[in-house]
């Protein structure tokens, strides 16, 4: 990934199963505690003309164009990186929780162990090395990657739309891939 690419998440959520695996992979990886997560797996049932069935949504930080975390926060702790990975910079967070307020896909908690805020960062200490995320590395059935969004966007099975997500104010950084790899 070259620098100035608008980096995100994208997800194949036809191929997720729901395991979970992303999840377990980011709190080992961050080494969070068991009641704390980055990346959540979220289930919706869809009705369908042969019934129902479920549908997974995989998600964190969205690592948006206009992220509401950084408008609100009054110590200025995060930054945007020059390839869109929003960045928290935990040293400057007072635990005031506007951040936590603010963000449209409750990617952002306070810590119960010191108060502060904590977020996805995109494991970016993995990415400036040219390693994948955990989440991405943790996935049995890899329908998580990290790519450039404008590239990505071009493909016809891509939108910024997908069950239980949808495009806002805050211009997300995650692109669903409509079709079954």
């Amino acid at each position: 990934m070259s620098i100035n690419q608008k980096v995100g998440f994208v997800f194949r959520q036809e191929n997720c199963v729901g395991c979970g695996a992303c999840t377990v992979a980011c709190q080992i990886h961050n080494e969070l505690p068991e009641n704390h997560r980055f990346r959540k797996v979220d289930r919706y049932e869809v009705e369908r003309e042969d019934g129902a069935i479920d549908v997974w949504l995989s998600h964190s930080c969205m690592h948006c164009e206009n992220p509401a975390c950084l408008m609100v926060c009054p110590t200025k702790a995060y930054h945007v990186r020059d390839d869109g990975i929003v960045v928290l910079d935990r040293e400057k967070c007072t635990g005031c929780g506007l951040c936590v307020s603010a963000c449209p896909y409750s990617a952002v908690n306070i810590r119960e162990d010191d108060g502060k805020a904590d977020k996805c960062n995109m494991c970016v200490e993995l990415l400036d090395r040219g390693m994948a995320p955990a989440c991405v590395a943790g996935c049995p059935v890899q329908c998580i990657e990290v790519g450039n969004i404008d590239e990505v966007l071009k493909k016809p099975s891509a939108s910024k739309e997908g069950v239980g997500y949808g495009d806002c104010i805050t211009k997300p950084n995650m692109v669903i891939i409509k079709e079954r790899a």
